[in-house]
Formats: structure tokens, sequence, C-alpha cells
């Protein structure tokens, strides 16, 4: 079977994932694409770099808009010079993330695997929410690829002695360990 554009480019996002994880990271993967070509890869760095703000999305948009050495003084998705990118990532992107995203000027955003659907906990947080709260229009597509990017980040905590983030009914676990 052949692959969509949209499964090609999340191919790419798990590649990223899985060299986040074997760095000790959260196995998130992110991807930047314009016209059918890659601009930028990015994979969560937080624990590897002691950034707290290195998820697999920050980390692509950092390096592309330094490379290009490009900002959006609009603030506004759909504007500036990365309106016409496409970001995918293997998992939701978290709010810290999606604010990013919309004040780089990216208008769509294709996820792999969400919170909700993995049975993480992360309150009642679904990205359509802080866009609407923001008042940012992005185009969002997901499940893309779903199985392998939520297997992916399912397999355990990245820092060691941290609990696993998969919700138990009751069971009162702290939201730790649930960045993208």
């Amino acid at each position: 079977m052949r692959d969509t554009e949209h499964e090609r480019f999340m191919r790419i996002a798990l590649e990223e994932a899985r060299a986040a994880r074997a760095e000790g990271n959260m196995a998130v993967g992110g991807v930047i694409v314009r016209d059918g070509q890659v601009l930028q890869r990015g994979h969560n760095e937080a624990v590897s770099t002691f950034d707290v703000t290195a998820h697999a999305e920050t980390v692509a948009l950092r390096r592309l808009s330094t490379r290009l050495r490009v900002l959006n003084p609009s603030y506004r998705t759909g504007q500036g010079p990365l309106a016409d990118c496409v970001l995918y990532t293997t998992v939701e992107p978290c709010a810290m993330c999606c604010f990013a995203i919309c004040v780089s000027g990216i208008a769509k955003v294709v996820i792999g695997a969400r919170y909700a659907r993995m049975g993480l906990r992360f309150g009642d947080y679904a990205i359509e929410k802080l866009l609407a709260l923001l008042d940012q229009p992005v185009t969002i597509v997901d499940g893309i690829l779903y199985e392998e990017c939520a297997a992916l980040r399912l397999e355990g905590a990245a820092v060691p002695g941290l609990r696993s983030a998969r919700a138990e009914p009751g069971d009162g676990a702290p939201l730790a360990n649930v960045e993208p």
C-alpha cells in the first residue's frame, strides 16, 4: 500500500521520536514541511538538554526560524514567512507548543496521537480548546499513523522514577511525565 503524503511525513516524525527515546527523552518527534519538502526536523530534548521548553515542536520551530532568520511580526496563524508550512507531530502539542505554533504563523498541524485517545491524563486539554481561546485559526488533522505514534509515546517514562501518566480510574495519579 502506498503511503499518503501525511503518512510519509509522519514516518519522518516517528524517526525523530525514536531519536528522542534513544537520548532518554519523551518519544515525540516533529517535522516542518513546505511544498512537499522537509524544512526542519526536531524531537523532544527536554531531559537530555535540561531544557523544559525543548519539546519536539519548539525545537523544530526554533531551529527553522533561526536558520532562516525569520519571525512572524503579526503573531497570528496563517501570516508571516512560515504561514504556508505544515507541522507534523507524533503527539498532540501541549499548550506551550500550541502557542509557539500560533506565533510562528503555521496554520496547519498534523497529529499522530492525542492524549485522550491514548488514555493519558492532561486534564481537559485538547489543542482545539486552546486555539479557540486564542482565536487562532489552525487546521488540525489527526490520527495519522495513530497506532505507531501512540505505541512509541506509551513505552514508558523517559525519566527513571517518574510514574507513568496513564490514567487509572480513581487512582489520583499526579500529572507527571505527560509533556509531549
